[in-house]
C-alpha cells in the first residue's frame, strides 16, 4: 500500500437494497428508484477521502449538530469529527479511554457517550490490565469536555473478564452498554449513575465475544446480537427478565453493529469470529413488534474486510469497515501509525420517508 492509501479512510457509499432486482455483491433484490416510507432501497456512489492516520475506527455516529461523522479510534482510544471534505479533527483525547468501541450521540442533552475497553491491542494500557477494563465515558457534543467517566466493572465480581462493547440512548438519556465477556447490560442513566440491568449468564454467556451490538426501540425495549452464536434478543426494558429470543429464520453469526433504521427495519452489521468469516450487511423487517423478523436482503463485503457498525446520515445508512482484524490478529502493528490498513465508510442503503 502506497502512503498516500495509508493516509485516508475513505468514505464510499456502495447501495444495500430491500427491494428490487439483483446486483453484484447482493444477496437480495435491488431497486433504484426512491425508497417508498418505510423502506430501504439502493442508494448512488459517492468518495470521500478522510485524512486521518491508522486509527483502525470501530465505532461510528453522525453528529446532526454539525453535519459530521464521528469515529471513534480502537488504536488510540480517541474520537474523531469528520466534515463533508474529509477533514478530520480530535473531539475526545482521555487519558483514561484505552480503546474505544460503541460512540453514541444525545443530541438533545449535547453529549457523546463512548464504551470503552482495554484488549492489550492500543497505544494506552488500563491498570485492570486486558480484557479487565469496562467503562463508559461521558463528554460534552460541542466540546469534547469530559462529564462522566464511569467504571462499569467495579460492578461485578472482582477478577472477573469484561469487553464494554456497544450501547444505546433510550428517550430519557438512560444508556445501556452490553459487556462481550461478562454476561450483563449496564444502565447508566443521566447523572453517571450506573447499575446492572440484565445479568444472565444461561443466555449470554459463551466462547469469544457474546452480547455485542444494542439499539433502543421506541415502543421501550432494546435489541440485542449476540455474536459468537448470532441470535438476536428483544429486553423490554420494564421487565429486563422477561426477555426472550426474536425467531428469524437464520442465526447472525460474527453479528456486531446494529442500525435501526426504523421501527420496523434493522440492519445486522457481521465481520468474522472463530472459524466464521461472514463480512455481511443483513437488512432485517418485523411486522409483529419484533417477536419475529424476516431477512430482506444481504450486502457482502469482501473476505479481508471487517465490517463493525452503522450510523444514519440523512436518511442514508453508513457502515464502518476497519481492517480491524489486522491489528486484533498483530499487536505489534499497534507501534506502527503506518500499518496497512484500510478503513471505509460505506453506504448501504436509504431509508424512505
Amino acid at each position: 500500500m502506497n502512503s498516500d492509501r495509508k493516509r485516508f479512510v475513505l468514505l464510499l457509499p456502495v447501495a444495500v437494497s430491500l427491494l428490487g432486482s439483483a446486483m453484484p455483491g447482493f444477496c437480495a433484490a435491488a431497486d433504484s428508484a426512491a425508497a417508498g416510507p418505510g423502506t430501504v432501497a439502493m442508494a448512488g456512489k459517492d468518495l470521500v477521502r478522510i485524512q486521518t492516520g491508522a486509527i483502525y475506527p470501530e465505532g461510528i455516529e453522525y453528529n446532526p449538530a454539525t453535519g459530521k461523522f464521528l469515529l471513534g479510534s480502537f488504536r488510540e482510544g480517541s474520537v474523531y469529527a469528520i466534515d463533508g471534505d474529509g477533514k478530520s479533527e480530535l473531539l475526545v483525547r482521555d487519558e483514561r479511554l484505552v480503546t474505544v468501541l460503541g460512540i453514541r450521540v444525545d443530541v438533545s442533552r449535547n453529549r457523546l457517550l463512548v464504551a470503552a475497553s482495554d484488549l492489550g491491542v492500543s497505544l494506552r494500557r488500563s491498570t485492570a490490565g486486558p480484557n479487565k477494563f469496562a467503562a463508559l465515558g461521558i463528554y460534552e457534543l460541542s466540546t469534547g469536555k469530559p462529564l462522566h467517566f464511569v467504571d462499569l466493572g467495579a460492578l461485578r465480581p472482582a477478577g472477573e473478564n469484561h469487553l464494554a462493547n456497544d450501547l444505546a440512548v433510550d428517550d430519557e438519556g438512560n444508556a445501556y452498554v452490553t459487556d462481550s465477556l461478562a454476561p450483563v447490560i449496564y444502565r447508566v442513566d443521566v447523572n453517571g449513575n450506573a447499575s446492572v440491568l440484565l445479568d444472565n449468564k444461561e443466555m449470554f454467556s459463551g466462547e469469544g465475544v457474546n452480547l455485542n451490538g444494542i439499539v433502543f426501540h421506541p415502543k421501550g425495549y432494546l435489541i440485542v446480537v449476540k455474536k459468537n452464536d448470532g441470535s438476536l434478543f428483544k429486553v423490554p426494558l420494564k421487565n429486563p427478565a422477561q426477555f426472550s429470543k426474536i425467531q428469524t429464520s437464520q442465526k447472525f453469526v460474527a453479528g456486531d453493529g446494529l442500525v435501526l433504521a426504523n421501527a420496523e427495519n434493522l440492519i445486522v452489521i457481521a465481520n468474522r469470529i472463530g472459524s466464521t468469516v461472514s463480512n455481511t450487511v443483513h437488512s432485517l423487517s418485523s411486522t409483529d413488534d419484533w417477536n419475529t423478523a424476516q431477512v430482506n436482503g444481504e450486502f457482502k463485503f469482501a473476505n479481508d474486510d471487517y465490517p463493525t457498525t452503522g450510523a444514519v446520515k440523512d436518511g442514508k445508512i453508513f457502515v464502518s469497515e476497519s481492517k480491524l482484524y489486522r491489528l486484533l490478529g498483530n499487536p505489534a502493528a499497534e507501534k506502527d501509525a503506518g500499518y496497512p490498513q484500510k478503513a471505509i465508510l460505506q453506504q448501504v442503503g436509504t431509508i424512505g420517508r
